[in-house]
């Protein structure tokens, strides 16, 4: 089985049948796998879930405020996020062997919260594709192909650590307004995974740091050449587990003091 090769057929799968199959696959034989450095290393052109769902722009994409829509809009994150993590296999070749099994593991560990929201979906009378999807994920993706320090300071370490937040927002709101649909219970397990995934985009955003000679105290900086307004919406950052994640007190004060501006 040739790595690279394997992974991109499954980054571009989209039924999702096959692509959890293949996943499995991969996952199942990883040790044994070829590690093709020298294959073709294709640019990203179109997500897999555009055959499927509609896909808007972020300014285009209209905010409905049902549970299903609600949900459908974290299932979207979780598929996306599986797709950031082969995309990390990838697209990124020559690292230790660590570093393309952690984001195995975090593609299985997305495929399981995206089945999970999925039979919550299911249950309540809708799928994957019924609502329209923003591809802001993906675009990111895009413009961090070629550069593996900013991939781990946008993706996993920017907008993954954003999610902790959010998933804490969420997960405080049903507990105070009632959870009558059963979604807090799987947002627990999803945040308490997530902190492990940021973990591991800040090690290797790090490792790349050192092996590159780049201060990784730049990361903020790195964030906001993409975003030039990262930070500076006002809301409640999830301190604790960001720290576990490794974040440093100095980065989560200059985060806090752009949100005072």
């Amino acid at each position: 089985m040739r790595f690279f090769d394997e992974i991109w057929e499954c980054l571009n799968c989209y039924n999702l049948e096959q692509k959890f199959a293949k996943f499995n696959q991969i996952w199942d034989n990883f040790y044994d796998c070829k590690m093709d450095y020298d294959s073709q290393i294709l640019p990203l052109s179109t997500p897999s879930y555009a055959k499927f769902c509609d896909v808007k722009s972020l300014k285009e994409l209209k905010q409905k405020h049902s549970t299903q829509a609600f949900l459908h809009s974290i299932a979207h994150i979780e598929y996306s996020a599986i797709d950031i993590a082969l995309d990390a296999c990838y697209r990124f070749r020559n690292l230790p062997i660590e570093y393309y099994f952690d984001w195995l593991e975090v593609a299985k560990d997305e495929i399981y919260h995206f089945k999970m929201i999925a039979n919550k979906m299911s249950e309540l009378g809708v799928k994957y594709g019924d609502y329209a999807v923003h591809d802001g994920l993906f675009v990111a993706l895009k413009q961090t192909q070629n550069s593996l320090i900013n991939r781990m300071a946008v993706l996993p370490r920017y907008m993954e650590a954003n999610g902790l937040d959010s998933n804490l927002f969420m997960m405080q709101k049903l507990i105070s307004n009632g959870d009558k649909d059963g979604i807090l219970e799987i947002l627990k397990v999803i945040h308490k995974e997530e902190i492990d995934h940021v973990s591991k985009g800040d090690k290797w955003f790090k490792f790349a740091c050192e092996r590159d000679g780049v201060e990784h105290s730049n990361w903020i900086d790195i964030v906001r050449d993409y975003y030039p307004r990262a930070f500076e919406a006002k809301r409640a950052l999830d301190v604790k587990h960001r720290l576990m994640a490794g974040f440093s007190q100095d980065e989560i004060d200059r985060m806090q003091k752009f949100q005072e501006n």
